[in-house]
């Protein structure tokens, strides 16, 4: 009888524990995305896109000047070392180069 009380114990708890880690898994992060990068107040913002390591701030006024395309416009232009302040995500990847045919 004692045994069977046991067995009934550990069945109770293990189906508990198996009902609850489908809840568990789903509080699991993934990785953030852009949108939800935080920063420190006041810190400039995150460069949510790719940028090579040879980028000059006039190729980030082409977008960022005048805010095309929905860029968020610089309240800054003269200011030409971007990467100086504003930093890279980590989570945007570069593109892959295109792949160039060999001439014959």
């Amino acid at each position: 009888m004692k045994r069977l009380v046991i067995c009934l114990a550990l069945t109770a708890f293990l189906q508990a524990a198996a009902s609850a880690l489908p809840a568990w898994a789903e509080e699991e992060e993934g990785a953030p995305t852009t949108q939800e990068i935080s920063q420190a107040e006041n810190e400039p913002p995150v460069i949510p896109h790719w940028v090579a390591d040879t980028v000059t701030g006039k190729e980030c006024l082409v977008c960022h000047e005048k805010g095309k395309d929905g860029a968020p416009q610089t309240p800054h232009p003269e200011r030409l070392t971007c990467t100086q302040c504003h930093v890279r995500s980590e989570l945007v990847q570069p593109k892959a180069a295109p792949k160039t045919k060999k001439k014959k």
